[in-house]
């Protein structure tokens, strides 16, 4: 008899699934606005770029976990908190601990409940440089000669670029005077995903519970190498065999046709969905079929082998390499990729609120299977370097 995946789906659909137990899954929409209040605040200059120790990053998860206890979630760290402390090994300690923040949605079926999909974003970033540096002058700079910034080599422009990157620069001279900025505020890497997650959660909570629980992760310390979301997966707050999936968010708000080629509304680019479990992947695009306006996804950087890594880059890695079918989604790189110039002002709130909205339906879909994704893939020994 065919599975039907209960999930926000056409009537059309829901009558051919004939599945008595549907309902209407639909909580609030994930609103563009509340994305970007949420946003300015995390990525303000105030919070110094977030990085793994730093009063700024403790802030950003203190932060989080005020909102995951505003909507309701169950805590899901330690000791009944909603907070991890993630071990770092260094030679003199952090000012502040890194810490994962964790939260549940607990699912509405009791035979389900105890099991999990999760969904993941990083709260931290690179902090601040020493030196200040023109913002407008970086930015001139990168829009001709590094258009993915720190992914981009890093080389003196030719005469050509530089007339190019002088006519940039005046434009922008039009419009305001120079801006020092020593600040690396991180608004798409990854406060996107951050405030993404915490309106995914408000959403859950809002709507009617799926069967499954759904677990809420903000990792640490994912920009000095993916140390929150391995230390998570190691050391997992509920047991580690009751996670079918999870769903890694990571700059999620740009990939407009000014940002990369092929670029626009309807660009994410998709990596591991299929690695482990073809129907994980199979029900990502069955999902993104029903929306209103479905993406177009860029499995490119998915490919094995392929030299950008992106499958090794992201914290999904951390639950595949226990065989836990995983997605990275991600609008992409683009000049302000690990630059000083990565500011709320330039995210596309309307894209942000697309891609929430889809991670948010893909999460229920997998919440209300009445089995986990089956694991058709090869598994790999969790102790291997990973391989693209």
């Amino acid at each position: 008899m065919r599975r039907c995946v209960r999930t926000w789906l056409t009537a059309s659909l829901l009558a051919a699934c004939a599945a008595p137990l549907l309902a209407q899954r639909a909580g609030p929409a994930i609103a563009p606005a509340e994305l970007r209040a949420r946003l300015e605040a995390i990525a303000h200059d105030s919070m110094g770029g977030r990085a793994t120790g730093s009063r700024g990053n403790a802030l950003t998860a203190e932060l989080v976990a005020a909102e995951f206890r505003r909507a309701g979630l169950e805590p899901g760290g330690d000791s009944g908190t909603y907070f991890q402390v993630v071990e770092i090994r260094r030679a003199t300690p952090l000012p502040y601990p890194a810490r994962n923040v964790i939260g549940i949605v607990r699912g509405a079926d009791p035979a389900l409940r105890q099991t999990y999909i999760a969904i993941s974003a990083h709260n931290d970033h690179l902090g601040t440089r020493r030196t200040a540096v023109d913002h407008d002058s970086l930015r001139a700079f990168n829009r001709v000669v590094r258009p993915f910034g720190a992914d981009s080599r890093q080389r003196p422009a030719t005469p050509d670029e530089a007339a190019r990157i002088r006519a940039v620069l005046d434009s922008l001279r039009a419009a305001r005077p120079a801006r020092a900025d020593s600040i690396a505020n991180g608004a798409d890497d990854d406060g996107s995903g951050t405030v993404a997650l915490i309106e995914i959660a408000r959403s859950l909570v809002a709507g009617p519970r799926p069967r499954r629980s759904v677990l809420l992760v903000s990792h640490a310390a994912e920009e000095i190498g993916l140390l929150g979301s391995r230390w998570y997966a190691e050391h997992t707050t509920v047991p580690r065999d009751s996670i079918v999936g999870e769903i890694d968010v990571d700059m999620i708000g740009r990939g407009g046709v000014d940002d990369l080629p092929g670029g626009g509304p309807g660009y994410i680019e998709v990596v591991g969905s299929r690695r482990l479990s073809s129907e994980f992947g199979a029900l990502l695009e069955t999902v993104n079929a029903r929306l209103a306006q479905p993406f177009v996804f860029n499995y490119e950087y998915d490919a094995p082998g392929h030299p950008a890594q992106y499958y090794c880059r992201a914290d999904h890695y951390s639950y595949a390499r226990f065989g836990i079918p995983s997605v990275s989604l991600s609008t992409g790189l683009h000049l302000d990729y690990h630059q000083l110039t990565d500011e709320p002002q330039y995210l596309d709130y309307d894209q942000l609120a697309r891609v929430a909205t889809l991670t948010r339906d893909l999460a229920l879909a997998v919440a209300d299977l009445d089995h986990r994704p089956v694991v058709d893939g090869p598994r790999t020994d969790p102790a291997t370097p990973c391989r693209q």
